[in-house]
């Protein structure tokens, strides 16, 4: 008898995940629609949705729909990391990788210094500001993919921004490995052993990059191998390719472990390198029609994740005891401080290099998004007992409200960049 009621108690909460998930996306279509129609990007929309989702499971104490599913963002940012890595072709990135690295590099030091220093002056301990600097170097590459997509943009602005962004996101994740494992170290005031504080972070890079590749490289074969005779071979593509992609994803949850040291996977390089693996594997014409078949697959996925986050959004700042006034004060001010610590980095790096005027007046307005790896690397952090509370729920929130100011206005600036740059 207790296992009836058991089987009818998970059937019901599976109805009430499934029923919720339909209202979000249903709800996100239609307020997408509304985006669209005051030119505002479609994926406003769904940011909105979720947040509206979000207080109808508080007033009906359900908040627990969010946990079931997390699973969906999860994916969804493997699928992001994925397309993003099969952007980063050695020939696009090889043309101008002298200037993306250059560019990328003085982004990095003049934004976690002018971020950092933000957080110090609110009495964010270094290694806690040191982290969140980090996190503000990300940008989010779904955004301009949709973007580019939709659009069809073409020109050199367009050519500069997945490299940059690529690159961007690679370095800021190696970084947060490495800070991660200082600020943990700090705290735990000698009770970790240095190797184990050494070892941690680079078995993590390490392992994503072999992973990643080689389930990369697995992918290409496969895909190479599968004959274009049959009408159904694109479906193939996207069956081989959603494999390799759930696998990089059940790969990132589990905890591996090297004799007395454990470590895991990023969630975000190991699918990146799976795909930067995999396209330079295959031919162009592949290449190509793989990404036309993940193209239309992928769009519930990303649209869910963004309705998940305006879900996360409300229910994480009604747990906490702050005032919300004192996380958008925060969170305003991290907006406004990354972009002018991107801006300065981004101006010094193009002079250095010389790059061409479209790049240094528009590549900052399409680096503006940032969400999917910035709230990855947030939610990372938030799970490290070894830190402070305060300042790990702090910063968690905080990216959560600048994701959500950055959505009301990142897409619609960086759309309007394409446009003016004539692509």
């Amino acid at each position: 008898m207790s296992m009836f009621f058991l089987a009818s108690n998970i059937k019901e909460t599976i109805f009430t995940d499934f029923a919720f998930l339909a209202l979000l996306i249903v709800l996100g279509t239609l307020l997408a629609r509304l985006s669209e129609a005051i030119r505002i990007p479609s994926i406003t929309g769904y940011f909105v949705a979720g947040i509206i989702v979000g207080f109808l499971l508080k007033a009906f104490h359900i908040e627990s729909i969010y946990t079931d599913l997390s699973l969906i963002s999860s994916i969804a940012l493997a699928f992001i990391a994925f397309e993003l890595g099969t952007r980063l072709h050695h020939r696009k990135l090889f043309h101008s990788i002298s200037e993306v690295i250059v560019i990328v590099i003085f982004q990095a030091v003049f934004t976690i210094a002018v971020v950092a220093a933000l957080f110090m002056i609110f009495g964010a301990p270094w290694e806690m500001a040191l982290i969140v600097g980090v996190i503000a170097m990300a940008t989010s590459p779904e955004t301009i993919m949709y973007i580019s997509r939709k659009f069809k943009t073409k020109g050199h602005l367009t050519d500069a921004i997945m490299p940059h962004i690529g690159v961007d996101d690679i370095v800021g994740v190696l970084l947060f490995a490495v800070v991660m494992a200082i600020a943990t170290a700090v705290n735990q005031h000698g009770h970790v052993e240095t190797s184990h504080a050494i070892m941690e972070p680079v078995l993590e890079i390490f392992g994503s990059i072999f992973l990643g590749g080689a389930i990369g490289a697995a992918l290409a074969i496969i895909i190479r191998s599968t004959a274009k005779r049959t009408p159904e071979y694109k479906q193939n593509y996207l069956t081989e390719s959603v494999f390799a992609i759930i696998l990089c994803v059940a790969l990132s949850m589990h905890q591996f472990h090297l004799g007395d040291i454990h470590f895991i996977v990023s969630p975000i390089l190991t699918p990146m390198f799976c795909g930067i693996i995999f396209t330079n594997l295959v031919p162009k014409s592949v290449r190509k029609e793989n990404d036309e078949a993940i193209d239309g697959f992928t769009s519930p996925f990303i649209f869910s994740f963004f309705a998940l986050i305006g879900m996360n959004l409300v229910i994480f700042i009604h747990q906490e005891e702050q005032s919300i006034f004192y996380y958008i004060l925060i969170a305003v001010l991290y907006a406004i401080f990354r972009v002018v610590g991107k801006q300065m980095g981004l101006w010094i790096g193009a002079k250095v290099k010389h790059a061409p005027k479209s790049v240094v007046k528009y590549l900052v307005r399409c680096l503006l998004p940032q969400a999917t790896v910035s709230i990855g690397m947030a939610q990372v952090l938030l799970h490290n007992e070894a830190l402070p509370h305060e300042w790990r729920t702090t910063i968690y929130v905080v990216i959560l409200i600048a994701a959500f100011l950055y959505q009301l206005v990142g897409p619609m600036v960086s759309q309007r960049a394409m446009i003016a740059c004539n692509e």
